[in-house]
């Protein structure tokens, strides 16, 4: 018999990894099918950084797609038992699923060969939580990981399958490790398929005494603050490209979101300057004047 497979995902994570699935040869040989494809409302499109819809990927593989209610999946916990899934993958779903959800697998299948299955861009239990790719660099970490793990009730707690490694570049910006993080989801969906296959997907606890949580981000977390160092302000900066919310210098009581940085060293300054120019700010910090490149909104071509 296959290998069931429902998945639930509306971000560019949980699509990259079901196409490394839809690539496996476990999948190509009909050893895992997917019965069920589960994505976001649209009315929850604009507020989710990195949405990608999965619609089409159901539909390209002959899966039915519907999408969820409540982010919890509780309301849709009999339509999902309805599909016998040996495994609910779930990737890049920003709420906790209902432990009545988790049980799903083994309650039909057993507790071996069956289960619930996250990804998170972190070596697990290293930045438990949100925001892990901008945490990354406020951070200054110099390497990371994609973990694939088992689901349970708290987050990211899970036994950890596998972690792939991913380096931190010195001048590396949320935009480029988003992309990678992304192509790692593609590798890590293609070799996670031949243990769904098999049903033997395995898992070791995690290290409690090691773990950590990292908070969630707010866009009123960007803004950047004269008493901030220039190192402070940089990778704030890089921090908050791509998907997200800019970082920001506030001149006037106006906001100007800034997509890079360069400090101007200056021993005798005004350490709260705060200069509009226009394409960039001129904002004081301990060091010297942070030349601050202003995010300039244009058309955008289709």
């Amino acid at each position: 018999m296959s290998t069931r497979l429902v998945l639930v995902s509306g971000h560019t994570f949980g699509r990259r990894a079901y196409e490394g699935v839809f690539a496996s040869a476990p999948y190509l040989e009909g050893r895992i099918e997917v019965p069920l494809v589960i994505g976001l409302p649209g009315e929850k499109t604009a507020s989710t950084v990195g949405y990608s819809s999965i619609a089409d990927l159901a539909r390209e593989q002959g899966a039915d797609f519907i999408t969820a209610a409540d982010g919890s999946l509780r309301s849709l916990a009999a339509t999902i038992r309805a599909r016998e899934p040996h495994y609910l993958l779930v990737v890049g779903w920003s709420r906790l699923v209902h432990p009545e959800v988790l049980r799903i697998p083994a309650a039909l299948h057993g507790a071996e060969g069956a289960g619930c299955i996250g990804m998170h861009p972190t070596r697990l239990p290293l930045g438990r939580g949100q925001a892990p790719i901008p945490w990354t660099i406020i951070k200054g970490l110099e390497s990371t990981a994609l973990s694939v793990f088992f689901l349970e009730a708290e987050a990211d707690t899970g036994p950890v399958i596998a972690q792939h490694d991913l380096p931190v570049r010195p001048r590396e910006t949320s935009a480029s490790l988003f992309y990678r993080v992304a192509q790692t989801h593609f590798t890590a969906g293609h070799d996670l398929a031949e243990a769904l296959a098999t049903r033997t997907v395995r898992g070791t606890v995690q290290s409690e005494e090691s773990a950590s949580r990292w908070p969630r981000r707010r866009p009123a977390d960007g803004r950047i603050d004269h008493t901030m160092p220039y190192a402070g302000i940089d990778a704030l900066v890089r921090a908050l490209l791509g998907p997200y919310p800019r970082a920001f210098a506030v001149v006037g009581g106006q906001e100007y979101p800034v997509v890079s940085a360069r400090l101007i060293p200056a021993a005798d300054h005004d350490p709260k300057l705060a200069e509009v120019l226009p394409d960039r700010v001129r904002f004081g910090c301990p060091e010297g004047i942070a030349e601050l490149v202003r995010e300039v909104p244009g058309p955008v071509t289709p």
